[in-house]
């Protein structure tokens, strides 16, 4: 028996259906802590269970996931509009010099990163949506577009003045014809990308903790949310507080 449960107060069950204050586009809802056996739980109601990949860790707050070897698989497809929600953190300093592919020691958040484009007239390579580490004060954001000659980039954009080590709450949003936006929403910080080109779109679906290839980092997770949508202001501040609240319980303030 599960409950669909409205409320930015309330403790919710394990295994609750939620709806957000601010549902449109709500693909997954993941959180994490305590028991790893209930990591694949996707709690959007009519939506899949994530598969649980290799052997995760579980803290009274949060998860811990080693990328390319415990992590989740969500059965989620990436869509044009997107609004990825992660609270985690680094679980060592990012050094300097680390690959901006991924390596040993960068830790991935949540994405498709990569695989091969599904949109129609670009084929070959594709980078997907996702949030990471490469950079030993940023955080940095992949929204793959079109670059103009039916060719597939990255488009990533870059924000600096990040502690990776911290818990934050971190947000990406794209869609096409809009800059994608990157923010850290605990300490303020926004950066926008430089291209609004049309997305596009790549096969692989989303993974929390692990991209497909090249991040191989430890990274602790609490929460993620992924919407199919480009959300507003209004929307992102009010799924922030469920957001904000349940991490307040957990004693980790973002």
């Amino acid at each position: 028996m599960t409950l669909a449960l409205r409320s930015n107060d309330i403790v919710l069950p394990w295994n609750s259906i939620v709806v957000p204050p601010a549902p449109r586009g709500i693909e997954g809802w993941f959180t994490f802590d305590t028991d790893v056996s209930r990591f694949n739980r996707n709690h959007v109601a009519g939506k899949a269970a994530a598969a649980i990949i290799g052997t995760p860790e579980a803290f009274p707050g949060y998860g811990r996931f080693k990328g390319l070897s415990n992590y989740i698989q969500t059965d989620i497809e990436e869509t044009d509009e997107q609004t990825l929600i992660v609270v985690g953190r680094a679980v060592s300093p990012i050094p300097s010099g680390a690959s901006a592919g991924g390596d040993a020691n960068t830790p991935f958040y949540v994405g498709n990163y990569q695989g091969q484009s599904v949109t129609p007239g670009v084929s070959g390579g594709s980078f997907g949506t996702s949030m990471y580490h490469v950079s030993p004060d940023g955080l940095t954001g992949i929204a793959s577009r079109n670059n103009g000659s039916n060719v597939a980039t990255s488009a990533a954009v870059s924000l600096t003045g990040e502690v990776p080590t911290d818990w934050s709450i971190r947000v990406l949003r794209t869609k096409s014809g809009v800059p994608t936006e990157l923010r850290n929403v605990t300490k303020g910080i926004v950066k926008l990308g430089t291209s609004s080109n049309a997305r596009v779109l790549t096969g692989t679906k989303f993974r929390i903790g692990s991209g497909t290839t090249g991040f191989a980092g430890l990274v602790d997770i609490s929460f993620v949310g992924i919407f199919s949508a480009y959300h507003t202001d209004a929307e992102l501040a009010s799924n922030l507080v469920p957001v904000r609240n349940r991490m307040t319980r957990l004693g980790i303030m973002v």
